[in-house]
C-alpha cells in the first residue's frame, strides 16, 4: 500500500514538471517555435523603408499598415495591425520625444507617461526599462489603463533615436489577449533595424 501511495507521489511529481516545461514554451519562443501545446513555427515577413531607414520583422497574422489614407498624421511612418482586428498591433512614428538616458528609469517613465497618467483611468504601470533597439540606446516602457468604453487596455511603448531622429514606437492591445500577443510584439521590437540603404531592394 505504502509502494503504490509512492509511486502516486512520484507520477504526479512528474506531471507538475511536464506541466510547468508545457507552461513555459508556451509562453516562450524557442529558436523560431511557437509551442502553445502543439508545435507551431512562426512564420514572419520582412519590411524595409527608405527615408527614414527602417526594416523589422512581423508575425504574417500581421499586415503593414502605411497609411495610405493620411488617417494618423505626419509623424507616423509604418505599422502592423492583426489582419482581423485593427486594435492590434504596432505604429512607428518620428518626432517623439528626446530621451536623456542619464536619469534613471523612474524619471523616464515619469516623463513619457505623465499626459496620460493624468487622464487615463486606472493607469498602472507593469514595467520599464532601458534596452537596445537596432544597436541604440531606448527605453521602454509597459503599462494598462481602462478605455473610455471599460475595457483594459495593454501598451508598450519604445523610445529610440538614430541619426539625430527620435523614434516613437508603440504596440498594444485588449490586456485579456496580451498574454497571446506578446510574443508578436517581440519579434517586431527585437528585429527593428536602422541598417538599410537602396541596394537592399534590389533584386
Amino acid at each position: 500500500m505504502k509502494h503504490s501511495s509512492k509511486v502516486v507521489i512520484y507520477i504526479s511529481i512528474v506531471i507538475f514538471i511536464i506541466a510547468g516545461f508545457l507552461y513555459y514554451f508556451s509562453q516562450n519562443d524557442i529558436l523560431g517555435w511557437r509551442f502553445n501545446f502543439q508545435v507551431q513555427q512562426i512564420e514572419t515577413k520582412e519590411y524595409k523603408g527608405l527615408a527614414p531607414n527602417i526594416k523589422f520583422e512581423y508575425p504574417t497574422i500581421f499586415e503593414i499598415d502605411g497609411d495610405v489614407n493620411k488617417k494618423y498624421g505626419q509623424t507616423y511612418v509604418v505599422g502592423i495591425k492583426l489582419k482581423t482586428d485593427s486594435r492590434t498591433g504596432c505604429d512607428m512614428r518620428i518626432n517623439g520625444p528626446k530621451i536623456d538616458f542619464s536619469k534613471s528609469v523612474d524619471e523616464l517613465s515619469k516623463e513619457v507617461t505623465k499626459e496620460i497618467s493624468q487622464n487615463a483611468k486606472e493607469f498602472k504601470i507593469i514595467s520599464k526599462e532601458k534596452i537596445l533597439i537596432g544597436g541604440n540606446e531606448a527605453f521602454k516602457i509597459s503599462f494598462s489603463f481602462r478605455d473610455p468604453l471599460g475595457s483594459r487596455i495593454r501598451l508598450e511603448q519604445v523610445f529610440v533615436a538614430n541619426d539625430d531622429v527620435n523614434y516613437f514606437v508603440i504596440c498594444g492591445t485588449g490586456e485579456q489577449q496580451y498574454d497571446f500577443f506578446h510574443k508578436d510584439f517581440n519579434i517586431f521590437f527585437n528585429s527593428i533595424s536602422f541598417d538599410v540603404n537602396e541596394s537592399d531592394f534590389i533584386k
